[in-house]
């Protein structure tokens, strides 16, 4: 009897291992498309955020972000051209409930290219895509100033 005690209780200690060292994966594979606008790359994303403060190019304002269904929507308004926009993700998740993450949005200058008046733009997010799950906190932040918008699951928003 003391064995069989032993056995089902090893058995439900290798199930339970099993589920966790299965279930655990951390590792995001998802990558946006090649000719989107959106990248991964966390030295890029450092490199934007730390140069904010100094920042000399094109400045421009992240006027509204929302969210409908597994999109954020971004309206910006500065620039000339919305190709000139990119998103960068850092790749890094907090594993807190929900998980956390943060992208930049950041303008591009081209060469000789002079803008008159601010033009609006709205650049998406497929969240599902990008970090894999759309029940994740978004913290939002303008690549030309120091500036940071949250978003939440729910779809609530606040300036940071």
């Amino acid at each position: 009897m003391k064995m069989m005690r032993t056995q089902i209780r090893l058995l439900i200690v290798t199930l339970l291992l099993s589920v966790l060292a299965f279930s655990c994966s951390q590792d995001n594979k998802i990558e946006p498309d090649k000719n989107s606008k959106l990248q991964t790359n966390e030295q890029e994303y450092h490199k934007i955020i730390n140069a904010r403060s100094t920042y000399s190019g094109t400045t421009f304002e992240i006027t509204k972000v929302t969210r409908e269904g597994d999109l954020m929507k971004i309206d910006v308004e500065g620039g000339c051209d919305i190709a000139n926009y990119k998103i960068v993700w850092s790749g890094i998740a907090l594993m807190s409930y929900p998980m956390q993450t943060g992208i930049v949005v950041n303008y591009e200058d081209k060469v000789g290219e002079t803008c008159t008046d601010k033009k609006k733009f709205t650049l998406e997010v497929d969240m599902l895509k990008l970090f894999g799950t759309t029940d994740i906190i978004v913290h939002v932040a303008n690549g030309s100033k120091v500036k940071d918008i949250s978003v939440d699951p729910d779809g609530s928003v606040s300036n940071r």
